[in-house]
């Protein structure tokens, strides 16, 4: 009999124990009893993958602007990089304002014309500079020719900026030594951004297309060399 009572004994003590040692969301502390484990969930769906705006060596793009959206491109796109701007000089190193005027003419008129055929029409109308890119004249000069309203910029202040790009204009810089070249470069200000930040396109950087800039940083750092109404032309339709 005492043998029969230690069993249960030891029996019971081992039950206990056992509901003791599984874990608290098992047990249904109002009944006493064990509930079954929950069903695994099933893993969480993936994030949606955005599509590349870079694939295989071409730029698939388009750039919030004070007057629509622009179609960006990048003067390195593997399509046209090693195109010769005047027979000579490497679309990729020498094509920033044929690309410049290319992503507008393209996005604001019945014109689409890729940066190959910009610099084509530039070199033609003698606008290429061999070895040093394009003159400066050839943005308010082709920007009219395809019937833009053009004129130059002068208000060098945060708010003239701000102002003009609210008042449905975008504006061509061209910059000096600093973030975006060491000599010469074209890029477009687009649209406003937020604070004192607005957006650009340059056609040499994809980074910087997708950077917040200070107006101010733009500022200090545009061409003390420009010519034929630059560093900064404000540009409209018609």
């Amino acid at each position: 009999m005492k043998k029969k009572l230690l069993y249960g004994a030891l029996i019971g003590l081992i039950a206990i124990a056992s509901l003791l040692c599984m874990p608290f969301s098992r047990i249904d502390l109002a009944s006493g009893t064990v509930r079954p484990a929950p069903p695994a969930l099933p893993d969480a769906a993936p994030d949606p993958v955005e599509a590349p705006v870079v694939t295989d060596g071409q730029y698939s793009l388009t750039v919030e602007s004070s007057i629509g959206m622009l179609t960006y491109y990048n003067q390195s796109d593997a399509r046209w990089a090693d195109h010769l701007y005047g027979g000579q000089d490497p679309l990729r190193k020498y094509g920033c304002g044929p690309t410049v005027l290319a992503m507008i003419v393209s996005s604001f008129t019945n014109q689409p014309l890729l940066p190959p055929e910009m610099a084509d029409w530039a070199a033609a109308n003698h606008y290429w500079a061999p070895r040093g890119g394009t003159a400066h004249n050839f943005i308010p000069e082709c920007a009219a020719a395809f019937g833009f309203e053009v004129s130059s910029f002068q208000n060098f202040t945060v708010e003239g900026v701000l102002s003009e790009l609210s008042s449905g204009h975008i504006l061509v810089a061209l910059m000096g030594p600093g973030h975006f070249t060491g000599s010469g470069h074209f890029i477009i200000i687009t649209d406003y951004w937020t604070g004192t930040q607005v957006r650009v396109a340059d056609p040499a950087s994809l980074e910087n297309t997708q950077t917040p800039w200070e107006v101010q940083t733009l500022l200090d750092e545009l061409s003390r060399f420009a010519n034929s109404g630059g560093p900064v032309w404000s540009i409209s339709p018609k």
